[in-house]
């Protein structure tokens, strides 16, 4: 059973693994090109993708790193840009109830957007096994990211090329699912939120410093008007 949970397990995630080594490679690269040219590099991407895994962090933490922004500014941009993990986190606790508290801290630990549209995809009846197979695609995809950012890091620190705009590789991604959500014509009001949101922001606050608001404001809204979000989506 084991065995055959690790085939499917690989076979659900090579496309996770196709998206997980290109953008984990952009970051890895960004790291190495934005950083000092240190033999360490690599491994300091190794390390830091292991430790956290957030596309999105990834490469903000490069920014963080290079201007020496202050500790609050990282624990509250870390906790906006990943609270939707928690939101993820409150659909799996009857799942994952009862199980060794390692497996449990680990597929904690490891839960992304892509990781859990997989876990949740599973239709196992046995418990064990749904579990097991979860605990496998957890892991896979973890080193998919590993892979990519370390690979990334290594590039750059060997080929003395400028990284400039490959910075913009996560944001192209947002870009495009928030295309595809505009064109589904499904629920556009978290959308129009996202912009209103960091619309208000910019007026108030200037480039640096208009994250956290934005964040802010978007998850009050999204707390406040959750029923009505809701609502819309189930109508349409």
């Amino acid at each position: 059973m084991k065995k055959k949970n690790w085939q499917s397990a690989f076979k659900n995630t090579l496309p996770v693994m196709m998206g997980y080594l290109a953008m984990g490679a952009a970051a890895g690269i960004v790291l190495a090109g934005t950083l000092p040219r240190l033999p360490a590099t690599p491994l300091w991407g190794t390390v830091s993708s292991a430790l956290s895994i957030s596309g999105a962090l990834q490469f903000i933490m490069v920014g963080w790193i290079k201007e020496g922004i202050a500790l609050t500014d990282v624990v509250l941009l870390t906790i906006f840009l990943n609270l939707r993990y928690a939101m993820y986190g409150f659909s799996l606790i009857e799942r994952f109830e009862g199980i060794p508290r390692w497996k449990k801290w680990y597929l904690i630990w490891t839960l992304t957007d892509e990781t859990y549209a997989l876990q949740c995809a599973d239709k196992r009846a046995d418990k064990n096994d749904s579990v097991d197979y979860c605990l496998k695609v957890a892991f896979l995809d973890h080193c998919y990211w590993i892979s990519g950012v370390t690979l990334g890091a290594l590039a750059g620190s060997a080929l003395p090329f400028d990284c400039k705009g490959i910075d913009f590789a996560m944001t192209a991604l947002f870009l495009v699912i928030l295309t595809d959500q505009l064109r589904e014509k499904v629920n556009r009001l978290p959308a129009l939120t996202g912009f209103g949101a960091a619309l208000l922001a910019r007026i108030f606050f200037s480039v640096d410093r208009m994250l956290i608001p934005a964040m802010a404001v978007m998850t009050l809204v999204f707390l406040l008007a959750r029923k009505k979000f809701e609502e819309e989506s189930v109508k349409k």
